[in-house]
């Protein structure tokens, strides 16, 4: 699995959207839907928002769930 399908599943398993993900780390939804579709590159400092949007340490999507 990669990160962005980690990131996905997570949203999924805790109950929260992308909507959310999108208002938390200021993303537009386009951005986001993208990124997290595989159509684009999730940039470092988008998957850092991510992480704290989520109150994860950077490291836990790199490993599969």
């Amino acid at each position: 699995m990669d990160i962005t399908t980690n990131i996905r599943t997570y949203l999924k398993n805790t109950g929260r959207t992308q909507a959310y993900l999108c208002k938390q780390t200021g993303m537009p939804n386009t951005a986001m839907s993208l990124a997290l579709g595989g159509k684009r590159r999730l940039r470092l400092d988008e998957y850092c928002k991510i992480c704290t949007a989520l109150g994860v340490e950077p490291g836990f999507f790199l490993s599969s769930p």
